[in-house]
C-alpha cells in the first residue's frame, strides 16, 4: 500500500486489541465500514472468513485491491454504506462513528445490515475534554463519553458485551503532544477524482470531505519503521489492567443485536 495511507500509533493500539476479540468471533461474513489504511480485514481472512470493505476514498479502495489476495474471500468497494443491500455476521467500523452527526442513524444501519444476533465492533474517540486540534482537523462531531456510547447503542437494538477505554498512559500523552507540535496542520479536501461516481446517501450526516486523511502520517518514513507492533508490545500488555477503567482515550464496543424490535 502506499505510504502516504501510513496507520497512527492510535491504530496499532486498537488493531492489537480487536485482534483479542475476533479471535473468540466465529467465521462468518463480515464488513468494515471505512476501512481507511487499515488492513484488520487480514487477520479475518485468516481465520476463515469473508468480506466487503467499503470507504467513501476510491484512492484508498484502490490501494487495497492492488494487495488483495488472489482469492475472492473479501472485496473492496467504494460506496456509502447506506446504500448497501445484504446481511453480515459482523460488522467492523472503527473511527466512523464520531464523523456522523446523527451517529443513532448510523447505528440504525448498522444494525439493519446484520444478521439475528450478529456482532458489532466500533472504535470511538473518549472524552470531551480531551478535544484537541487533531479531532476538528479530522471532521469529528464529538468525542463520547462511556455512558452516552452505551446508551446510543443500546437505544439502537444492541446490547453491549465489552466497552474497553484504551490508550492508557501512552496514547494519553502522545495524543495531545501531536496537537501541540502540529497546530496548524490542516486536512485537506478529497484528492481530485478519489469519490468520482461515489454515491454519498449520508452526506449530510457527516463531514465525509475531512476524512479521507485520518490515520496518515507526516513523517511516514520514520513513523513506518517506528510503528512495528514487536516493538511497542510490552506497551500494549501494559493497558489490560486499565481497559475498564475509564481513563484512556478511546472506547472499543463489542455489542450483539437484539432481534426484538420491541427492544428498538
Amino acid at each position: 500500500m502506499s505510504n502516504q495511507f501510513n496507520p497512527t500509533l492510535a491504530y496499532l493500539y486498537r488493531r492489537w486489541l480487536v485482534r483479542q476479540l475476533i479471535k473468540e468471533i466465529p467465521k462468518g461474513r463480515f464488513l468494515e465500514v471505512g476501512i481507511g489504511s487499515g488492513n484488520l480485514y487480514i487477520e479475518l481472512l485468516v481465520s476463515g472468513s469473508t468480506g466487503l470493505c467499503v470507504d467513501f476514498n476510491r484512492t484508498l479502495v484502490e490501494a487495497h485491491q492492488c494487495q488483495k489476495t488472489e482469492s475472492d474471500e473479501v472485496e473492496f468497494k467504494a460506496m456509502d454504506f447506506f446504500d448497501l443491500n445484504g446481511l453480515f455476521d459482523l460488522v467492523l467500523a472503527f473511527e466512523v462513528l464520531e464523523h456522523y452527526e446523527e451517529d443513532l442513524k448510523c447505528l440504525e444501519r448498522f444494525w439493519e445490515l446484520l444478521k439475528p444476533n450478529g456482532l458489532l465492533l466500533i472504535s470511538v474517540p473518549a472524552h470531551g475534554h480531551r478535544w484537541t486540534s487533531n479531532d476538528t482537523a479530522a471532521g469529528h462531531a464529538r468525542r463520547y463519553e462511556k455512558v452516552e456510547i452505551i446508551r446510543k447503542i443500546e437505544l439502537s437494538g444492541f446490547k453491549v458485551k465489552s466497552c474497553w477505554c484504551y490508550g492508557f498512559p501512552v496514547l494519553n500523552w502522545t495524543y495531545p503532544l501531536s496537537s501541540a507540535l502540529f497546530p496548524n496542520r490542516k486536512r485537506g479536501t478529497f484528492p481530485k477524482g478519489s469519490t468520482q461516481g461515489v454515491s454519498i446517501t449520508s452526506r449530510t450526516l457527516m463531514n465525509y470531505e475531512k476524512t479521507h486523511q485520518s490515520g496518515t502520517r507526516i513523517f511516514v518514513r520514520f513513523s513506518k519503521w517506528l510503528l512495528k507492533e514487536w516493538l511497542w508490545l510490552p506497551l500494549l500488555q501494559m493497558q489490560w489492567p486499565t481497559l475498564n477503567r475509564d481513563i484512556g482515550i478511546g472506547y472499543i464496543i463489542k455489542c450483539q443485536k437484539i432481534n426484538s424490535k420491541d427492544y428498538r
